[in-house]
């Protein structure tokens, strides 16, 4: 089996940004989801937020080097690491199946409607069990190729759209429901399962984990500021009945070499879903690995791979589950208690018994 094997700050946060902005790109449903001027305010917002709820892990992974939030957990205190593995492990499958069914409902409702149902799941839950197998180091260099890939296809869409921008759909509309426009920050916070990518992973950065959240708050928030401000000024009033707006403006494109970008756009959210699932099976095989060891670990992610598919063949075909998984993430409950609470508590656990053992040492001496 392979080992896992430390990655670079950089290439944790490209893989995280990648992560995100499949869940963007394929957001589903889009009911609360409002447009033009307030959509700005409602990101800028909701990343401002995102960035003091990354305080805790901020401060434990500039403190405590080389660690992450469940390893001190797990190191400190076995019940606390069990409970820790068991929340993480419940959150990153919720995660898994949201964005598998939601894989499957946006290639079917695309270009792939002829598509077996079953395909559309089963093929990449093998390549990201192939991923898993491989360590992070395998997931983070495909990840860092799939995110060159989305560049290019970004540029090529703007290059292609750009004649189709119309500044005067970019008119004020500002905030005219409070409650609406918290709920959708609150939803757009909740919807970043990457803070719990980075609660477990963080072990397996070389050196500065802390720098991964200093360029991915920014980052993922300027890319979509961008994919807003295209989408906006390209589809006008027609945005708000569009199930998926990025695929819509690609549709439009016409260029030498493209007549249409649609193709290109679900293989680049195909990479970019294999790479959030990935993340999600390396999460349980860490956890598991750390109390039961390395071949413990693996068949715990493999187990994973089984439930995801399971679950999503089973009842990837419902709306109603697809919109019920979704809204648990949204809601941001696993999001507060694995990527916010658990580091508090490995901050306090590991100030503890930092301070334990130092009186040990005195009463030795």
């Amino acid at each position: 089996m392979t080992s896992i094997k430390k990655i670079s700050y950089g290439q944790l946060a490209i893989i995280l940004v990648t992560s995100r902005l499949f869940c963007e790109a394929v957001n589903f449903p889009l009911n609360n989801t409002q447009y033009c001027m307030q959509r700005f305010f409602v990101i800028i917002t909701a990343y401002v937020i995102l960035f003091i709820q990354f305080i805790p892990m901020l401060i434990l992974t500039k403190k405590y080097s080389g660690e992450s939030a469940t390893g001190i957990l797990t190191e400190r205190n076995k019940i606390w690491g069990w409970i820790a593995a068991v929340l993480v492990t419940v959150s990153v499958l919720i995660t898994a199946i949201s964005s598998l069914c939601r894989l499957k409902f946006y290639a079917s409702s695309t270009i792939y409607g002829q598509a077996p149902p079953a395909l559309l799941i089963i093929l990449p839950l093998l390549v990201c069990a192939f991923a898993v197998w491989k360590g992070i180091q395998g997931t983070a260099r495909s990840g860092v190729i799939f995110a060159g890939v989305f560049v290019g296809f970004f540029i090529i869409m703007l290059v292609s759209v750009w004649k189709l921008v119309d500044l005067k759909w970019l008119y004020p509309a500002f905030i005219e429901d409070g409650n609406k426009f918290f709920v959708q920050v609150w939803e757009q916070i909740g919807s970043n399962s990457e803070i719990v990518f980075f609660a477990v992973l963080a072990e397996h950065v070389k050196e500065k984990a802390h720098k991964t959240i200093l360029w991915y708050v920014p980052a993922i928030m300027i890319l979509l500021l961008i994919m807003c401000f295209i989408e906006i000024t390209v589809l006008g009033p027609f945005l708000g009945s569009a199930s998926f707006p990025l695929f819509t403006v690609s549709a439009l494109s016409d260029i030498v070499l493209f007549q249409r970008l649609d193709g290109i756009d679900v293989a680049v959210w195909t990479l970019m879903c294999i790479i959030k699932i990935a993340l999600s099976l390396l999460c349980i095989r860490t956890v598991f690995g750390r109390l039961l060891g390395e071949k413990q670990g693996m068949i715990a992610a493999l187990a994973g791979v089984v439930i995801i598919g399971g679950l999503s063949l089973m009842y990837g075909g419902s709306v109603d589950f697809v919109k019920a998984v979704t809204g648990i993430l949204t809601f941001g409950l696993p999001m507060m208690i694995c990527g916010i609470v658990l580091p508090i508590i490995a901050l306090v656990l590991a100030k503890h018994t930092k301070k334990e053992n130092k009186n040990k040492d005195e009463q030795n001496s």
